[in-house]
């Protein structure tokens, strides 16, 4: 025998002896994870990662990385080191939250192959499956213990649970969801009410992480930040909205109103203007741009009577309170018709017309203050 092909032979015998031992090593996992029991304690995690170690092994060798077994059980093993890492929580300990990830991502990953492999005769399709939808029935089953017992916050996560484990194997489980929502928001109603403000956004935040951007999600992150006072937040939050809900009336209202209450009266303007291109008749908007632009004036009158009377900028003041007043003038039109009786509208709606030099719809509204 040639060198050569000596040299290639040996080759050929050491290949195929270490590819034998990439399969022992999946089967070596197998035979562990026969074992494995969630509620094991150190018992189960050294049983698991012992599996790891043989898993892995499989998963970096070239001639088993693509196997469908060994993929079965990586995602099995990667997703029973997701479990243990959860049940730190039961003894008080923190879960790592970034070790958590990087697993779900890998047992993910592997879960996805296998059920989504076209050669069925690799099999490990229906065992993937079988796997996740038992766990998937058993937070949903949680879910459901919770809610009969009245814990809306447990069977929240429960629910949440389900749907977020059926997405191991790329199922979108749609009655989690619902019920996850159905919870959330008996959860975050009563929170908001007892002022539980952190809990509230804690609750938001992680609902908003499994259902993406939700618009019952967003409006309560909406809600929490505006009691914050966090002008910053509430205005990311509202824009994400805006994003799926373009012509939001509230939304555009809820914006304009906290940045009257922060006293940006350009930004509120504009924000009331949109709600009510959205729908002219739009009352609450009519209502608070009126105010806006009545306190705005008020308020340059005041700047402008701090100066001295010679100062050039006190006619410029004056022009923009003017233009405020005479702004004001529809929405207060519109206010008069929903509120006849109110004599503030009333008066400010005469003190509106008389600024903008019409006397005689001024003698009109002031004549009704008599009445």
């Amino acid at each position: 025998m040639k060198k050569i092909n000596y040299i290639l032979s040996i080759l050929c015998i050491m290949t195929i002896g270490y590819v034998s031992a990439q399969k022992t090593n999946i089967t070596d996992a197998a035979v562990l994870m026969k074992k494995y029991n969630p509620m094991g304690g150190e018992k189960s995690v050294k049983l698991v990662n012992e599996a790891k170690g043989f898993i892995d092994k499989a998963a970096a060798h070239p001639e088993t990385s693509e196997s469908m077994k060994m993929h079965y059980y990586r995602g099995m093993i990667y997703f029973a080191l997701v479990e243990l890492e959860s049940m730190k929580a039961m003894t008080g300990k923190a879960p790592d939250e970034d070790m958590m990830e990087k697993y779900s991502e890998i047992s993910k990953e592997s879960f996805l192959k296998v059920v989504n492999d076209p050669d069925k005769r690799k099999g490990y399709q229906q065992e993937a499956k079988g796997f996740i939808d038992t766990r998937v029935k058993q937070y949903w089953n949680i879910g459901l213990s919770m809610y009969e017992s009245k814990n809306y916050e447990m069977a929240m996560m429960g629910f949440m649970g389900s749907y977020e484990v059926s997405k191991f194997i790329g199922v979108d489980y749609e009655d989690a969801k619902v019920n996850a929502m159905a919870m959330f928001n008996v959860v975050t109603d009563s929170l908001l009410n007892a002022g539980e403000l952190d809990k509230t956004e804690e609750m938001a935040t992680a609902a908003k992480e499994a259902f993406g951007e939700d618009m019952t999600i967003l409006t309560t992150l909406i809600n929490v930040a505006l009691k914050q006072g966090d002008k910053d937040k509430s205005e990311g939050y509202i824009n994400q909205a805006l994003k799926l809900d373009p012509n939001n009336k509230e939304l555009y209202y809820i914006l304009g109103t906290s940045y009257i209450e922060l006293k940006e009266n350009e930004k509120a303007e504009q924000n009331l203007l949109k709600a009510i291109e959205i729908d002219s008749m739009y009352v609450n908007a009519h209502s608070n741009l009126a105010a806006l632009y009545m306190q705005w004036s008020l308020d340059l009158a005041d700047e402008a009577q701090d100066l001295d009377y010679r100062d050039p900028r006190v006619e410029e003041l004056n022009k923009r309170k003017t233009d405020l007043l005479v702004k004001a003038i529809p929405s207060l039109e519109i206010m008069a018709v929903e509120f006849p009786d109110n004599k503030s509208v009333i008066r400010n709606l005469a003190q509106a017309y008389r600024a903008s030099g019409n006397e005689e719809k001024f003698q009109e509204w002031y004549d009704k203050l008599k009445n």
